[in-house]
C-alpha cells in the first residue's frame, strides 16, 4: 500500500476515534488521560480513548503530552496500535521542528 493511501487511512481512523470517543473533553495532562483510561474495561476502549486524547494534545500543540500519551498506549495497552505509532512520530517531529526554530531564533538574536 502506498504511503498516501496509508496516511489517508490513518487520518480517517484517528478522526473516527474522536467521534467514537464521543468528543470527550480533553484531559489536562497525559497523566489525567491515562488515569481515566484505566477506568475503561476493554483495552480497545482504552486505546481509542488515549489515541483521541493524544490527537487532542497534538491539535492544541502540546506535543510533549501527545508523546507521553502515545508512548503509554504502545508500552502498556496496545503495542501494535498504528494510530499511536503515527501520532508518536508526528509529535516527535513537531517537537523537533519547534526546538530547531527556537535554536534558530536564539542564534539570530545573538548575531550568530
Amino acid at each position: 500500500m502506498n504511503k498516501g493511501v496509508r496516511g489517508l487511512l490513518v487520518a480517517v481512523a484517528i478522526a473516527s476515534v474522536g467521534v467514537m470517543a464521543g468528543c470527550a473533553k480533553q484531559a489536562a495532562s497525559s497523566s489525567e488521560a491515562i488515569q481515566h483510561a484505566k477506568t475503561l474495561k476493554a483495552p480497545e476502549q482504552q486505546t481509542d480513548y488515549l489515541v483521541s486524547q493524544a490527537q487532542a494534545f497534538m491539535n492544541s500543540k502540546d506535543y510533549q503530552e501527545a508523546i507521553k500519551t502515545a508512548q503509554y498506549v504502545l508500552s502498556s495497552v496496545d503495542v501494535r496500535s498504528q494510530a499511536a505509532t503515527d501520532l508518536l512520530g508526528q509529535a516527535k517531529a513537531k517537537l523537533a521542528t519547534d526546538a530547531q526554530a527556537v535554536i534558530g531564533n536564539t542564534k539570530k538574536q545573538k548575531g550568530l
